[in-house]
């Protein structure tokens, strides 16, 4: 996995290794690690806030098969070599309806076998119906991160980046000030 900068500015230290070790995890788990550049977060348990930057690489989504991946013919069958993480499991589900379970092999963490396969008709299999969608799955990331019980929520999102202001009470503008500061530091 690629190494993610996670940085946590918190006035609870133990606390903040723990929000750094759940950001690590859900980045994991919802596959973001090659689109996601890194993860900032200030936290102020006193007041209480949560203010979370995510800056992310934004991706055009790949249709097809043959858009997001590399595939070349091997004996018995075809490699399939994906150009990013974010394609892996809609490019499983897809070539096991078409193949079956049996004939389709993850190999490597971006590598997928299919046995009997052939390669230009494999370029052709749609992803998913959707395309692929970062912004919800970047969106995901951020809730589970965000403490459950911070229910107003301030959101803001430009090229490549979100920034979420939480709490329990109103936000107020000196924690708009504080995320813009932020969000300046995420650019370094």
């Amino acid at each position: 996995m690629e190494k993610i900068r996670i940085f946590v500015d918190s006035s609870d230290e133990l606390g903040g290794q723990q929000y750094k070790y759940i950001a690590e995890k859900s980045v994991e788990d919802l596959g973001l690690s090659g689109s996601i550049d890194s993860i900032d977060m200030l936290i102020r348990v006193e007041e209480p806030l949560f203010v979370i930057v995510i800056r992310y690489k934004e991706v055009t989504g790949k249709s097809t098969l043959g858009d997001a991946s590399y595939i070349d013919s091997r004996k018995n069958g075809i490699r399939i070599t994906l150009s990013s993480e974010i394609y892996l499991g809609d490019a499983l589900k897809a070539l096991w309806s078409k193949y079956g379970r049996d004939r389709v092999e993850q190999i490597g963490r971006l590598e997928i076998f299919v046995s009997g396969a052939d390669p230009e008709e494999v370029k052709g299999i749609r992803l998913s119906e959707k395309g692929y969608d970062l912004e919800s799955r970047i969106n995901e990331l951020a809730t589970r991160i965000i403490p459950e019980g911070f229910r107003v929520r301030s959101s803001t999102k430009n090229k490549g980046m979100i920034t979420i202001i939480a709490s329990e009470d109103p936000i107020k503008e000196d924690w708009r000030a504080l995320a813009r500061r932020l969000e300046g530091d995420a650019h370094a």
